[in-house]
């Protein structure tokens, strides 16, 4: 798998999979806002699947090590789950930078 999809994959996979315990700390208007992210990653993701990045592409390469380390973060401020705001503000970066990432895949 090819570097970028597997940091749009880990960014939508990440979400999803704490999805359940993100919504408990949430109040509604973060449950909308978390779900609109939640719903963002989805559509990044799959409209990378079966498709290819121009991986030698210098943006293509920033971005997929923006994601890295966005979705590392995000991975962490779950963990430590001290301001849901601050988290929210974090998947929101990590979301936009996969959907950045994904407006440049191509047909493979």
């Amino acid at each position: 798998m090819q570097d970028a999809l597997a940091a749009i994959e880990q960014n939508y996979m990440n979400l999803n999979q704490q999805l359940a315990m993100l919504s408990v700390n949430c109040t509604p208007d973060q449950k909308t806002a978390l779900m609109n992210q939640v719903v963002a990653a989805r559509s990044a993701y799959w409209s990378c699947v079966n498709k290819a990045f121009h991986d030698d592409d210098p943006q293509v390469v920033s971005l997929t090590s923006q994601l890295s380390a966005a979705n590392q973060q995000l991975c962490n401020a779950v963990q430590q789950m001290g301001d849901i705001a601050g988290t929210l503000t974090q998947i929101t970066q990590a979301v936009t930078l996969a959907s950045s990432l994904a407006s440049m895949v191509i047909s493979a």
